[in-house]
């Protein structure tokens, strides 16, 4: 979305496949774009099958039809599969049941790492450029899997100095075609939008009326973003007698074990889980303490719009979090536990000085990207 606020359209001809084309973004993008439905086969529905584990956006009419071909190859394919993630399995199996774009373009982007299968086998381009958004070593994918398909990219983005020196580490013969672009960060954007504060106040998430102190996280409920440490956290916390809560916005898989741990670990009332929000600024902004629990990262947008919006930050010692936070500086980076964790929020609590410094300090920073990151897009474009 932000990418696509910040590019000069007027100069292309876009078209924008989404897995969910009546996402709650669907109204933040720009005129101009010409939508392409994506073909039954993908569109998002969560169907989870082969052991709970394999599953991926397809229609119950498709799931109907298709079942007896998954079945059917499951037992000949149970070595290969061994070798490949689900998401991998899930494209071996299923891509030639999937029908092709019509129409050639002169650039295919595929700017969600799932999606970089569909674009190589599915569209038809002069050139077709591929993202991976996380450290790959992070990842279950197998590389020799993923190998053929960045060998028939014209470019392999990804998202951070840490995440590129991944990608070498598992394709050292495609150095010429990785290539660092950040995610984008429009400080013009991110501050009009974080002033906008009805939508916020008509939630009816009582973040706008509590006067605890207020932590707030973003991410998607999975495993990677860490938030059942975060409830051991506010547990400790709890505990040491902070009057706080804690706003998670964001959904995922893990919602509803998430609930029940926080239930059973008696911090409900004050770990809120109030799921996405079109527009999470005004969250931000008007919040004491933005936490990132996160067990890995790549780049983090959240963290970078937490930095330009000036707030105090508590982050884990992922490996690319150097690339963001100087610790003491423009933020605190903990240890990936608990405790550490509940130090950190305790100790930006008690020190106001400290957390006015930090916001300080974000001040004088030039957070933003935005004439960068469009300037390199354009050049993978050329």
């Amino acid at each position: 979305m932000s990418l696509l606020n910040s590019l000069p359209l007027e100069k292309f001809e876009v078209d924008l496949l989404a897995l969910d084309p009546t996402g709650i973004f669907r109204d933040n993008l720009p005129d101009g774009l010409r939508f392409v439905n994506p073909p039954g086969e993908m569109v998002c529905q969560h169907v989870r099958i082969n052991e709970g584990r394999f599953w991926r956006h397809v229609t119950f009419k498709t799931l109907c039809i298709k079942l007896r071909c998954i079945m059917g190859n499951h037992a000949r394919g149970r070595k290969s599969r061994a070798r490949m993630c689900h998401t991998q399995y899930y494209n071996a199996v299923w891509k030639r049941h999937i029908p092709d774009l019509p129409k050639k373009y002169d650039v295919a982007v595929s700017y969600l790492d799932g999606m970089n299968y569909y674009v190589i086998d599915h569209v038809c381009a002069d050139k077709k450029i591929l993202w991976c958004h996380n450290d790959y070593n992070k990842l279950d994918l197998v590389p020799a899997y993923d190998r053929s398909y960045y060998a028939k990219a014209d470019k392999v983005c990804t998202i951070s100095d840490v995440c590129l020196k991944s990608l070498i580490d598992n394709f050292p013969s495609m150095d010429d075609k990785l290539e660092v672009v950040e995610n984008i960060s429009s400080p013009r954007i991110i501050n009009a939008q974080a002033d906008m504060t009805a939508e916020m106040t008509g939630a009816g998430d009582g973040f706008a009326d509590d006067s605890r102190f207020r932590l707030v996280s973003i991410g998607r409920l999975v495993e990677q973003k860490g938030f059942d440490i975060a409830i051991d956290a506010a547990r400790i916390l709890k505990d040491g007698g902070l009057d706080f809560a804690w706003y998670i916005l964001g959904e995922g898989e893990l919602r509803k074990p998430l609930e029940e741990r926080a239930k059973a670990k008696g911090v409900d009332a004050v770990v809120k889980f109030i799921g996405v929000r079109a527009n999470p600024y005004p969250y931000i902004k008007q919040a004491d303490l933005f936490v990132m629990p996160s067990r890995y990262e790549g780049k983090s947008i959240a963290l970078d719009e937490a930095k330009i919006l000036c707030k105090p930050i508590v982050v884990t010692s992922y490996p690319s979090v150097g690339d963001a936070i100087e610790s003491g500086r423009n933020g605190l980076i903990v240890d990936i536990d608990a405790q550490a964790i509940a130090c950190g929020i305790m100790e930006l609590y008690r020190n106001e000085t400290l957390r006015s410094q930090l916001g300080d300090n974000l001040r004088q920073e030039d957070c933003g990207n935005e004439s960068q990151v469009v300037g390199k897009f354009l050049k993978l474009m050329g």
